[in-house]
């Protein structure tokens, strides 16, 4: 099989069980769950394929879309290392997700249209994977958006979920604008939106107008990537089903941009990486206050992510930012997939509470032990300790900082901060994972003895990315000796480069985190209720109030204003219509009739020389002899 075959193989496996899902409908609900997970398999299996045959280094694939004016508008696809990675991690957490939801959705009406909303988002993520251009970027990018707000509302009776999936859809749309602004300008300075040419994209070009292009192409990543102050619609998107939750943040919409930002790094200048590192040193901190203030069991998690994603913006796209994205990717789905085996539980336990509060938890590592063991690695993984994945990769972003710090002394507010981040991520999990597994269990809606672990299709999954959360997965590559798995992906043909090692970081970070784990053990046993504020007042005041006044005041212009211009106009043109009416009618239609009168009389006229009798015809002809006989006689006469 060649290349071009084998990634539109990659490209439409998850459409056609999207097509499925449609054409199957409601009564073949658990066959489109078995068809698209199955398909989501064999589309790992082409993405390891690919990885095995595709050759080193970067390779381009061109196509001719369509011409203006004679000049052909070309996609194609991109595979280096850096797209090899995002294909086997994003069709592996698909496939994981599937499974799960396979008994998480069991009882689900509607699974089929759950199933294909899950394809048509692989889909759209893989076509931001696969491209090699800006603009058809744009395009999948928008179908991720739209896949995120058909899944986020996927329970569209509940008033909830459709108010979370609106919210989430137009403050995307917000930075949005300003990435399509982006690749406007990208185009008029470049004459192209090809990623091929960004190794070599500053020559002939303005510093200032790279910076307004890196900052407008950005604006995309805060939009899909939730940054501030675009990141209030990610915890909101909790209202989805869980796996939703867990694709979402682990490998498909907030990872997206991310991604961008590790494509179009190069253009990258120093004013843009400074807006880009503030941005997301104020996330990380913010998505970390709020986590640690939370009594929803899934919302810990999603500001958990906010946070993680700013901690990424402090890599500036960088080998740093990739690396924390993957190693992201498995330890956040497995507390979200954790998260959705503990919810599943306690509504299978009972009815009449709230299975997402944490506050009506507790003691749960008795009757949930699998699901505890793997909540607990994954969870050292994200507070950064030793021995599990993100202590390699947060150490690979504060390293980066440390190096920009020489470049720039500023970077020692960043770096310093980022460790804050790092002890107040290691609190609010220890914390979270206290009320929901210490103690004893405080629901009085529910007996503990009803409190048990679901089936395979849940632990396989949990099991899988807690082996994935532990740190030498990524310290020992199988393929070649000497050299880590990730390395393999990242590598210098992608203009990514490593990072030497430095021992005071990983003792810094260590501390913190251990810091931050005694501190949240200490206060886990007290649950906090108080909610604190969010920006959601703020954007209130700011934003919404102020606009739905000037939409008011706009109706009444309009009403009160263009109203009554119009219809001043509309009633002008009534009456010149009933003039240029009565003109037709008495003067263009008269003389037509006048012609058609006369034409007529004078037919009637020369139609009755044509009688048909024989007499009048020798009568008419000795008239006409004596008319011409006086006519020469006269003229002989002159």
């Amino acid at each position: 099989m060649n290349l071009a075959t084998l990634i539109w193989l990659i490209l439409l496996t998850p459409l056609s069980g999207f097509i499925l899902s449609v054409v199957l409908g409601r009564n073949y609900n658990q066959l489109v769950a078995n068809l698209t997970t199955f398909l989501s398999l064999l589309n790992l299996l082409f993405s390891f394929w690919l990885w095995k045959e595709s050759p080193s280094g970067s390779t381009s694939l061109i196509f001719n879309w369509f011409s203006i004016q004679q000049q052909a508008v070309q996609f194609g696809f991109l595979i280096n290392p850096l797209t090899q990675m995002m294909l086997l991690l994003v069709n592996f957490i698909a496939l994981l997700v599937q499974l799960f939801s396979m008994e998480y959705m069991a009882e689900e009406p509607a699974k089929y249209r759950y199933f294909g909303f899950l394809s048509l988002f692989v889909f759209s993520m893989l076509g931001i994977v696969l491209t090699n251009n800006l603009f058809v970027m744009y395009c999948f990018w928008e179908l991720v958006g739209l896949s995120s707000y058909l899944l986020i509302g996927f329970w569209y009776r509940k008033p909830e979920a459709v108010e979370a999936s609106k919210k989430a859809f137009l403050v995307n749309r917000v930075g949005d604008i300003g990435f399509l602004l982006g690749i406007f300008l990208f185009f008029y300075q470049f004459g192209t939106t090809d990623f091929t040419i960004l190794k070599d994209a500053d020559n002939g070009v303005s510093a200032p107008m790279l910076t307004l292009t890196g900052l407008l192409l950005f604006c995309g990543c805060i939009g899909k990537s939730a940054q501030f102050p675009l990141h209030t619609w990610l915890p909101d998107a909790m209202e989805g089903p869980t796996p939703v939750s867990a694709l979402i943040h682990a490998a498909t919409m907030v990872a997206a941009g991310i991604f961008l930002l590790a494509r179009v790094q190069p253009i990258f200048t120093a004013d843009v990486n400074l807006t880009i590192a503030v941005i997301g040193t104020i996330t990380m901190l913010l998505g970390a206050i709020y986590a640690i203030f939370q009594t929803d069991i899934k919302k810990v998690l999603a500001y958990s992510t906010i946070s993680q994603l700013g901690l990424m913006l402090l890599g500036l796209g960088t080998e740093a930012s990739v690396f924390h994205l993957l190693t992201h990717a498995f330890f956040k789905a497995g507390l979200f997939l954790s998260a959705g085996s503990i919810i599943h539980a306690l509504h299978h336990a009972g009815h009449g509470f709230d299975a997402q509060d944490m506050r009506l938890m507790g003691g749960l590592r008795k009757h949930l032990p699998f699901t505890f063991v793997c909540y607990l690695i994954c969870s050292m993984a994200l507070a950064g300790l030793p021995l599990f994945s993100g202590f390699l990769s947060k150490d690979a972003i504060l390293m980066h900082l440390l190096e920009k710090a020489g470049e720039s002394r500023i970077y020692f507010i960043f770096l310093g901060l980022a460790f804050l981040g790092v002890g107040l991520t290691a609190f609010y999990m220890t914390r979270q994972i206290w009320m929901i597994f210490g103690g004893t269990l405080r629901n009085d809606h529910i007996a503990s003895e009803n409190i048990h672990e679901s089936s395979l299709k849940v632990k396989l999954p949990l099991g899988i990315l807690s082996v994935l959360s532990i740190g030498f997965v990524f310290s020992v590559n199988p393929l070649s000796a000497g050299d880590s798995w990730f390395w393999h992906f990242i590598s210098p043909e992608t203009g990514l480069m490593k990072h030497e090692e430095n021992h005071w970081i990983a003792i810094g970070s260590v501390t913190l985190a251990t810091i931050g784990i005694a501190a949240g053990y200490l206060s886990g046993k007290r649950v906090f209720s108080y909610q604190i504020p969010t920006f959601d007042p703020i954007y209130n005041r700011v934003l919404v109030i102020p606009t739905l006044g000037l939409s008011v005041l706009l109706q009444k212009f309009d009403k009160e204003v263009f109203d009554k211009v119009i219809d001043v106009f509309v009633k002008g043109h009534v009456v010149a219509a009933h003039m240029i009416a009565w003109f037709d009618r008495f003067f263009v239609d008269g003389l037509a009739n006048l012609s058609a009168f006369i034409a007529g009389r004078i037919g009637s006229i020369t139609r009755s020389f044509q009688g048909g009798k024989l007499q009048m015809y020798v009568v008419w002809a000795l008239v006409g002899l004596m008319s011409l006989i006086f006519f020469v006689i006269s003229q002989i006469e002159v």
